[in-house]
């Protein structure tokens, strides 16, 4: 338990440390976190190659809906994309084999709070970034709602193949 809740937090400091920093924070804090989730965190060895999957996953996701035109980044790195996104995606694929992992007995529940809650992090964050939505706000939420409703659920499912 003591895991799961160091974890969430590492998790949520990073989500603040990655959007209102900017990639140089994003970069330095990421590294520490990952120092202390492979110190106190970490279970199996597996573990890294998941979060190296779903972290990839993640921004073959951002670059996708970036190539569409839905959103677009002002300091754009990579295909599109931020570093400190790149970071970002590599902090919360640490969270779905601890934090998260409850949600996997959930997997339809957990895509309907991931179809409100992935897009509405993206919205919030762009409060504090250069990002913007570049096609209408309804049609930018409905399509990230449904990405989001998709991703989730299958990175769950696959954190419970890594796990057992």
């Amino acid at each position: 338990m003591k895991k799961n809740i160091l974890n969430l937090v590492i998790y949520q400091i990073g989500w603040l440390v990655c959007v209102i920093g900017g990639s140089v924070y994003a970069v330095a804090y990421t590294c520490l976190a990952l120092l202390i989730h492979y110190r106190y965190i970490w279970e199996q060895k597996s573990e890294w190659h998941f979060i190296s999957l779903l972290g990839l996953s993640g921004c073959l996701w951002d670059i996708l809906i970036v190539k569409s035109g839905i959103i677009e980044y002002g300091n754009p790195w990579l295909l599109g994309i931020p570093i400190w996104l790149i970071c970002l995606w590599l902090l919360f694929a640490t969270t779905f084999l601890h934090c998260l992992y409850w949600l996997n007995q959930y997997l339809r529940a957990a895509a309907l709070c991931s179809a409100i809650f992935g897009p509405t992090t993206y919205w919030l964050g762009m409060r504090f970034t250069d990002a913007m939505f570049t096609t209408a706000l309804p049609v930018s939420l409905m399509i990230m709602a449904l990405g989001w409703s998709l991703l989730f659920p299958t990175g769950l499912y696959i954190a419970r193949r890594y796990k057992n």
